[in-house]
């Protein structure tokens, strides 16, 4: 089995949808700019009421609902199933790890979790302006479906475990200066670690789905350009897994555990973003075989 996909240039005639995507997309940057300057206004009041302590979380909501709506129009078309530019995904990657800082920020508040993907989320929209081609998938079935999904929930899973481990370095810094500065009043590193380590499990089981459909499904990884992306996928998790290990049998946390998770996570980065941003921008060619 192999991705049946071609690169085009994208051309659309629907007015109607073009005329929806370019009024959602500033305000879904509109919405999380809000969001965020609402928060940071906020952190530093002690007493609020609970509709000024909901409010940034509903207007992230409301801006993750419009930046769904502006992906739906680029990954979806009338004359393709899915087209998994690289703008695309990393614009859906930015999606799903903003709705899994929402939930964390709901279910356990942690500072800095939901203020550190706003830059990211309204880049990744900002990005979407530059004109660019397409890589249309033609035909895929639900096994190459499944390898798709675990993997874009493991990266957006295991994004988050960088994004509080270098919340943690921070925070310790500050600790070890005699200072603790807004935003970490009020923040246990104990519990971002206890945090950390739960989505990480969660993650590496993700990626182990995803490596195992990906190998199992996925024909001639050589001819698809699928190689380098393989060998990185699976060097991260060895770093994911062996620090879980590390953690369960020796306690490993602190600078190592930062170091190895910035280190996992850097590793899938140059495995999915890097390698495709080599094939389909530098060399102008795709994952096909």
């Amino acid at each position: 089995m192999h991705y049946n996909c071609h690169h085009v240039i994208i051309i659309s005639d629907d007015s109607s949808k073009l005329y929806f995507m370019t009024l959602t997309l500033p305000l879904a940057i509109a919405l999380y700019l809000s969001a965020a300057l609402l928060e940071i206004h906020q952190r530093g009041v002690e007493q609020l009421t609970p509709f000024r302590r909901w409010l940034p979380k509903l207007l992230l909501l409301v801006a993750i609902c419009a930046h769904a709506a502006v992906l739906g129009g680029y990954l979806f078309s009338a004359e393709t199933i899915l087209n998994v530019h690289i703008l695309h995904l990393f614009a859906l990657l930015a999606l799903l790890v903003a709705l899994f800082s929402l939930g964390f920020s709901v279910i356990r508040p942690s500072a800095m979790l939901d203020l550190s993907i706003y830059p990211v989320a309204v880049l990744s929209l900002l990005l979407l302006l530059i004109p660019h081609g397409g890589i249309f998938i033609s035909h895929y079935d639900q096994r190459i479906g499944l390898h798709i999904i675990s993997s874009l929930l493991a990266y957006a899973l295991l994004s988050i475990c960088a994004v509080l481990a270098i919340q943690i370095a921070l925070q310790d810094m500050f600790i070890r200066r005699g200072r603790i500065i807004w935003p970490f009043q009020h923040l246990s590193i104990i519990s971002q670690e206890q945090l950390l380590f739960r989505l990480m499990l969660v993650g590496v089981l993700l990626l182990s789905v995803s490596l195992l459909t990906g190998l199992l499904f996925v024909d001639n990884l050589f001819a698809q350009h699928l190689a380098h992306k393989t060998i990185l996928s699976i060097m991260a998790w060895l770093v994911f897994a062996g620090l879980l290990l590390g953690r369960w049998r020796f306690g490993w946390r602190g600078s190592l555990a930062i170091r190895l998770t910035l280190v996992g996570m850097l590793l899938l980065l140059l495995a999915y973003f890097g390698s495709k941003f080599v094939l389909e921008v530098l060399m102008q060619e795709s994952w096909i075989s």
